[in-house]
């Protein structure tokens, strides 16, 4: 409290401040992208090899080619738009 005190603030603007400083912390936070394998972004979506492949090829994921690895990886965020379709009960 005594450096609140020495630079003349009320605790409500250091709390403002805080608060102002921990959004923004926890949306950059939010907006980092996780790199997946094929695998892992098969079991994240719970969709099938074709639809994923589906997905590729109608631009919806982009695959990265990352440095000292010889598989592709696909973005989380990407990976996130691949529409489920549900199966009808018969």
């Amino acid at each position: 409290m005594q450096s609140i005190l020495l630079h003349s603030i009320t605790a409500d603007e250091f709390f403002d401040k805080m608060r102002a400083i921990l959004k923004e912390e926890i949306k950059l936070a939010l907006q980092q992208d996780q790199l997946l394998t094929k695998e892992g972004a098969l079991k994240m979506i719970g969709v099938s090899n074709a639809a994923f492949l589906k997905a590729i090829n109608d631009g919806v994921i982009k695959p990265q080619l990352v440095k000292g690895r010889k598989t592709a990886m696909y973005l989380e965020s990407e990976v996130l738009k691949i529409e489920r379709k549900k199966k009808l009960p018969t």
